[in-house]
Formats: structure tokens, C-alpha cells, sequence
């Protein structure tokens, strides 16, 4: 089993994302709005408030989102990062996106506990 994890910029972008997971039946994901650490300092310190206008950036103002979800297979694993790379495009490229994964030895929560495979 795999945590994947993924930070994307364009909050535009997660929809596309979750329909496209839910056709490839990867479900149960879950949606937290964020903020980056640059957004917050530029918030906070007034050396850096000139890029508060130039992100958009107000208190409370959403930025960005994360989306945690939990895979049971590789298989499954690799089609969810083709998606997520298919909708934001090149991670490598500068305020697209953040992608991780990690592997989980157990998971309870579930209507069935997920049991490695």
C-alpha cells in the first residue's frame, strides 16, 4: 500500500484530477486547502509584502491544495501519477506541484481494512 501525496498550485486543477481518478476507479481521496511558506511570510514580514501583491496574496487567502489518498497496488500507484501529471503537467517546471509517495504498513478506517496484497 502507498500514501500518494500531491500539492497542486492551481486549485482549478484538483477537480479535473478527482473526476479523472474516479474514472480510473481510484477513489476515497481527500482535499485539503494550504498555503505555502512564501505566501505566509509575505503575509507577516513587510520586507517580503511586495510579493503578497504580486501572488494575490491575504490573510486566509487558499493557495494551494493537497490531496492524500490511499493506493492498494504499484499498478494502480503509477496510473494515479500519470493522471495527476497529465492535468499539471511538468512538476519539475516552477508553481506547478509537489508529488510524494510513501509506503504504508497498515491502514484501519475503511469499511474493510486495506491488508498488503
Amino acid at each position: 500500500m502507498h500514501l500518494l501525496v500531491t500539492v497542486v498550485e492551481e486549485p482549478e486543477k484538483i477537480e479535473p484530477i478527482l473526476d479523472m481518478l474516479y474514472e480510473n476507479d481510484i477513489t476515497g481521496a481527500t482535499v485539503i486547502d494550504s498555503r505555502g511558506m512564501g505566501h505566509m511570510i509575505a503575509d507577516h514580514y513587510s520586507i517580503f509584502s511586495r510579493f503578497s501583491n504580486l501572488t494575490g496574496s491575504h490573510e486566509g487567502e487558499t493557495h494551494n491544495n493537497v490531496l492524500f489518498t490511499v493506493i492498494r497496488t504499484e499498478e494502480t500507484l503509477e496510473r494515479a501519477i500519470e493522471i495527476i501529471k497529465e492535468v499539471i503537467g511538468d512538476l519539475n517546471q516552477p508553481n506547478t506541484g509537489l508529488l510524494f509517495t510513501m509506503r504504508l504498513d497498515r491502514v484501519e478506517g475503511f469499511a474493510t481494512p486495506l491488508k498488503d496484497e
